[in-house]
């Protein structure tokens, strides 16, 4: 059984890290009661995305996480350059389950759930941690949308009593419903290449370290 902390952990490509993200952070502590989140950049994706170098996404997230609640994981990044391994889930999951022994609380989107059933060895995830469903309307209203085999795997394992992610240490799902920006990250990218204006999108010291370091003004690149 776990020592009954919950820990948050939130991957992506974070390219850049934007307004969305941090809200959806903050709102998962609070909501949820988590310890900390984890912020777990995408080494190499296993959907070939073209990603900025490790170095400057590592470093934008440095300057948000100096956040008592926040930190870092760069697991996937050194999985990458060290053996070129493709990051998945699942592998991320048990390294984390080897090695922290509170209840992990795995954060994603519910239109990313909704193709959940893509990812490697899907089935094998809620072995690990319990995942906490992020959405701006409702989720089995999305559910309802989504393959068969996703809404069993929904049906089978969702919970609306949040007790239950303290008294399991993994298998449930915990739908929660926050209101969140209409941005991402290739808009984001999009508009820096268009020379359009982000200021609202991303917070001033992400703006001024992107400036500084000329990103986004070409496509991406993970070296």
């Amino acid at each position: 059984m776990s020592d009954n902390k919950l820990i948050g952990l939130y991957g992506g490509a974070f390219d850049p890290i934007h307004n969305a993200h941090i809200s959806i952070a903050q709102n998962c502590i609070k909501k949820i009661g988590l310890n900390k989140i984890i912020f777990i950049p995408t080494g190499n994706s296993p959907t070939y995305k073209n990603l900025t170098a490790h170095h400057h996404r590592l470093e934008m997230l440095n300057i948000i996480c100096k956040n008592n609640n926040f930190e870092i994981s760069d697991f996937e990044i050194k999985e990458y350059i060290n053996q070129k391994k493709v990051s998945y889930t699942l592998n991320t999951l048990k390294y984390f389950k080897k090695n922290i022994e509170s209840t992990l609380i795995f954060i994603l989107g519910a239109d990313v759930f909704s193709t959940i059933n893509k990812w490697h060895k899907w089935k094998e995830i809620l072995n690990y941690c319990h995942l906490v469903l992020v959405d701006r309307t409702s989720v089995e209203s999305d559910i309802n949308n989504m393959p068969n085999e996703v809404k069993i795997f929904f049906n089978d394992n969702v919970t609306n009593d949040i007790n239950d992610l303290m008294k399991n240490d993994q298998g449930k799902i915990y739908p929660i419903q926050m209101s969140m920006f209409d941005e991402s990250s290739s808009q984001i990218r999009d508009r820096l290449k268009k020379n359009l204006d982000i200021k609202d999108l991303i917070p001033k010291p992400i703006h001024d370290y992107i400036l500084q370091n000329s990103l986004y003004n070409l496509p991406g690149h993970n070296k």
